[in-house]
């Protein structure tokens, strides 16, 4: 009786299972996030808006080229071709190609954002997708290893019971048990499959599920002075960003499209030749003034959006700090329960599985007792890995919008 109650809890017996086809460290998974299709297609379109906005013309206005041939009927003797041409260039005079060239570079500037928004989302998501599934493996193995020493007790109970050394009762249980763990298996084994598809989709790798390799990150974070401090540049997120971005475009389009409607100069040349011989040459000045039509019902649009967006901006901002603030206390509070687990309730449920093991070999315990004692023990352990995995991600969350703000910081001197 004694040998197959004092088997150790950490055996390391694991259960078959299939190696996922490819594993990936977390540095790996975090490099890869940035290369999938639409981080690309961000990329691609700030280069793209940058390398035809650098071309835009000092010129709003292209030549106009007029031309109208004829033939003369009346009188009969003068009967010839005719023709006549001109030839036409404006000249807006109301800022509209420093306007054009102003929208075009916030927009890029906007698309800047939205490009290092995205980088930044993708990051995250692959942080917490890998710490996930990482967590799901060593969920797995702890319930391998639990329904390896399971089966093992099982049968040893059974052949208790037939040398009437134990009850059919305490067969029953084993089994029961053994079952349970069996059953803790199969569905981690579900989540590991669904974590790594999630890993692999969030990389764009294929429909095949990744796996985990290496242990958790451990990122350096300031210390509290510098938390603290964070909060109040939470403004430089990129989302933040991208929303206070998004409202200046809209008023340097307001901006484009008034120069667009006010006083323009046009010059031109008009040449006609007169049948039989005759060609006469003229000038032409033409100004338009914005007497009634100031592009009102276009601007409106722009205006009414960029106050809508400054709106946005602000509460995008309140959220941003909430965010960070709330970060700092996950890492905190995370931290406390990865040493609670560790430091007090896993030993203890330990040295009460010890004690539960001696008193059923004394004859003072039951079955019962002790297989709830391993139930507890496993999950204790299962629950100290999540911990982990929950403040590793804590803790990688917030230094990733640590850097994307430092980031942010550069972006904005650059400006």
């Amino acid at each position: 009786m004694s040998f197959w109650l004092a088997l150790p809890l950490a055996a390391n017996v694991a259960l078959a299972a299939t190696a996922p086809p490819k594993t990936l460290s977390f540095d790996e998974a975090i490099g890869l996030s940035v290369t999938t299709p639409d981080v690309r297609g961000a990329e691609r379109a700030v280069a793209t808006k940058h390398a035809l906005g650098a071309r835009i013309s000092g010129m709003t206005e292209n030549p106009q080229i007029y031309v109208q041939p004829g033939f003369r009927v009346l009188p009969t003797p003068n009967q010839g071709v005719e023709i006549q041409a001109s030839v036409t260039q404006s000249w807006n005079l109301a800022g509209l190609s420093s306007a054009r060239k102003a929208a075009a570079r916030v927009e890029e500037e906007e698309l800047s954002a939205g490009a290092r928004a995205l980088a930044l989302t993708q990051r995250l998501d692959a942080a917490r997708a890998w710490i996930d599934l990482w967590a799901a493996e060593r969920v797995l193995d702890v319930a391998t290893r639990e329904a390896a020493l399971a089966g093992e007790f099982a049968r040893l109970v059974e052949k208790a019971a037939q040398a009437s050394a134990a009850t059919k009762a305490d067969a029953a249980d084993a089994r029961a048990y053994h079952a349970e763990a069996r059953l803790g298996v199969i569905g981690a084994e579900g989540e590991v499959f669904e974590r790594g598809l999630g890993l692999s989709r969030v990389i764009a790798a294929g429909v095949d599920p990744l796996g985990a390799r290496g242990d958790l990150p451990v990122p350096v974070l300031p210390s509290g002075a510098g938390l603290r401090d964070a909060q109040k540049r939470a403004a430089m997120l990129p989302t933040v960003q991208q929303k206070a971005i998004a409202a200046r475009v809209e008023r340097a389009r307001e901006a484009e499209e008034r120069a667009a409607r006010g006083t323009s100069l046009s010059v031109g040349v008009y040449v006609q030749r007169d049948s039989p011989g005759g060609l006469v040459g003229y000038g032409a000045v033409g100004l338009t003034l914005p007497a009634f039509d100031r592009g009102e019902r276009e601007r409106s649009v722009m205006a009414a959006r960029a106050a809508q967006l400054e709106g946005e901006t602000k509460r995008e901002a309140a959220n941003a700090s909430a965010d960070v603030a709330m970060g700092i206390h996950e890492v905190e509070h995370t931290q406390d329960i990865v040493d609670t687990l560790a430091g007090a309730i896993l030993p203890a449920l330990t040295e009460g599985l010890a004690a539960r093991v001696r008193l059923f070999e004394a004859g003072e315990g039951t079955m019962l007792e002790v297989l709830t004692a391993r139930r507890n023990v496993a999950a204790a352990q299962a629950r100290l890995e999540r911990a982990r995995a929950a403040n590793a991600w804590a803790r990688v969350k917030l230094w990733l919008w640590l850097s994307a703000m430092d980031d942010g910081k550069k972006q904005e001197k650059a400006r």
